[in-house]
C-alpha cells in the first residue's frame, strides 16, 4: 500500500488557471465536480452494473449452460470501451499521470501547497482507482472509509459490506481481503494525519470470522512516529463483535522523497 496524498485536481486547475492569465489561489480552490473532473452517472451505473455481474457469476452454477452469447456481448463492451484507455502509469489516483508532473512543477515553484491534501476527509476520492476504496474500480467491494471529524487522534473509520466474490471460509469473508482492508485503512489513516507511506509490516490478528452480506465497521489510529517509522492499530467489527484486529508500521521510504504528504 502506498499512501500519497497528491492535489491531482488542484494542479489541474492551477494549470488551467495560469495558462489563462488568470490568478491562482492561494487557499482553497474549485471542486473538481465545478469543473466537470469526475465521472458521469452513467459511468458509476456501469462500474455497479459490472460488480452484480460479478457476483452473479460468482454464485450461479454455469455447468451445461451455453455462454456463448453473454461472453459475445462482453467482448462487444470491452472493444467499445477499449478506445477509451489511458496508457501510462498506473496510480491509484488518477488515470493521467502528467497531472503528477504537473503538480510537482508547481510544489517546487512554490505555487500549490504541498500538504493541500492533509486532512482530506474521504479516502476514496483521493484514490478512486483503488482495489479496495475506490468507486472507479470495479473490482473494489467498495469499502468507504472517512476521517472521523471532531477526532484528535486522527481516527480513521469505515464501513463495507463483502459479496461472494471475496467468499473465504463458508459464509465468510477471505482472511487475505481483511488484510488487504487493514493495509488499505492504515494507509488512509497515514494520508490523512500527513503521514504518507509504504507499508512496512502489518499484522493480523483474526479473532472470529468475518460475515459476508452483512455490513462492517472498522477504524484505525496513529499511535506514533519514529523517524520514518508510523505505528498504527486497528480493529473490525461486526456489531458488537469483534472479528480482527491488526498493527502495522508504515516506512517513510526514500523513495517517496520530493511527493506531496511524503516529506
Amino acid at each position: 500500500m502506498l499512501g500519497l496524498p497528491i492535489g491531482m485536481f488542484r494542479a489541474k486547475l492551477r494549470a488551467r488557471w495560469q495558462s489563462s492569465g488568470e490568478a491562482a489561489a492561494d487557499s482553497v480552490l474549485p471542486t473538481p465536480q465545478a469543473y466537470g473532473l469526475t465521472m458521469p452517472e452513467s459511468a458509476e451505473s456501469l462500474l455497479d452494473a459490472m460488480r452484480d455481474l460479478i457476483e452473479v457469476v460468482r454464485t450461479a452454477d454455469l455447468s451445461g449452460t451455453d455462454l456463448g452469447w453473454a461472453t459475445g456481448m462482453l467482448d462487444e463492451i470491452t472493444e467499445r470501451l477499449r478506445p477509451r484507455v489511458v496508457e501510462g502509469i498506473r496510480m491509484q489516483h488518477t488515470l493521467h499521470y502528467e497531472a503528477y508532473a504537473a503538480e510537482r512543477a508547481l510544489v517546487d515553484s512554490g505555487t500549490a501547497d504541498e500538504t493541500a491534501a492533509e486532512g482530506h476527509l474521504d479516502p476514496g476520492e483521493f484514490f478512486p482507482y483503488s482495489p479496495l476504496v475506490g468507486r472507479l474500480n470495479p473490482i473494489s467491494p467498495p469499502v468507504r472509509m472517512w476521517r472521523a471529524t471532531g477526532d484528535s487522534k486522527g481516527e480513521v473509520h469505515g464501513e463495507a459490506v463483502f459479496r461472494s466474490a471475496f467468499n473465504g471460509p463458508p459464509g465468510s469473508v477471505h482472511g487475505g481481503v481483511l488484510a488487504a482492508t487493514f493495509d488499505e485503512l492504515f494507509g488512509a489513516t497515514a494520508v490523512v494525519n500527513g503521514l504518507g507511506a509504504f507499508t512496512g509490516t502489518l499484522s493480523v490478528v483474526y479473532r472470529t470470522l468475518t460475515p459476508l452480506e452483512q455490513k462492517v465497521h472498522m477504524r484505525a489510529w496513529v499511535t506514533g512516529s519514529e523517524r520514518r517509522k508510523v505505528f498504527l492499530e486497528g480493529e473490525l467489527c461486526h456489531g458488537d463483535t469483534l472479528c480482527a484486529t491488526a498493527t502495522g508500521i508504515f516506512i517513510r521510504s526514500e523513495k517517496l522523497l520530493g511527493l506531496p504528504g511524503a516529506s
